[in-house]
């Protein structure tokens, strides 16, 4: 009886550590688990709302969280997380166009939301005169117009973004001016 008691505990064991690779391997390959872990618990993301997007061989993945606010990841091309962009819920006289622009690695990420409906497109001009304008993807997702470009012809700020309407004409400035070169030395 002894015997029988031991093989059954032993045979338990066995069951239980086999259990437990099988959680473990299922946990580590839900596909959400990296965002959500970069994004942390402020965050609980939708795994329903996921759309990606490649552009320039970077993954951008878009999210909603359970607020309904959008959550926006850069991967590279060995899809690890380079960082994230949080969108909150705005009403549209918050602003026009809201921009962001991230030196990753050997790329540039800009990422704008179109908040106004006049703004059919946009050109990104760089102060030392480069231009972003077939680089950038229009895409649309949980009701916001983004624009996502991912190139290293804009290597920081400050930018000139230009916003056309579907007349082509400007319809937006963030600068009033030309930039004043001596102004950025």
């Amino acid at each position: 009886m002894n015997k029988r008691k031991r093989a059954l505990i032993a045979g338990f064991l066995i069951l239980a550590v086999i259990l437990a690779v099988v959680v473990i391997k299922i946990i580590n390959r839900d596909p959400i688990a990296p965002f959500q872990s970069r994004a942390g618990s402020m965050h609980q993301l939708d795994r329903d709302s996921r759309v990606t997007y490649t552009i320039n061989s970077h993954q951008v993945d878009f999210f909603t969280d359970s607020n309904g606010e959008t959550l926006v990841f850069y991967s590279n091309p060995q899809n690890v997380i380079l960082g994230y962009l949080y969108f909150p819920i705005w009403s549209p006289e918050d602003t026009r166009v809201h921009w962001h622009l991230s030196a990753r690695q050997d790329s540039v990420i800009f990422t704008s939301v179109l908040l106004d409906g006049a703004i059919d497109r946009i050109t990104v001009k760089a102060e030392d005169g480069r231009e972003m304008s077939k680089e950038l993807h229009p895409i649309q997702y949980n009701n916001y117009r983004f624009v996502i470009a991912v190139d290293n012809r804009i290597q920081q700020s400050p930018v000139d973004i230009t916003g056309y309407s579907k007349e082509n004409k400007v319809v937006y400035k963030n600068v009033n001016q030309k930039y004043d070169k001596s102004l950025f030395k």
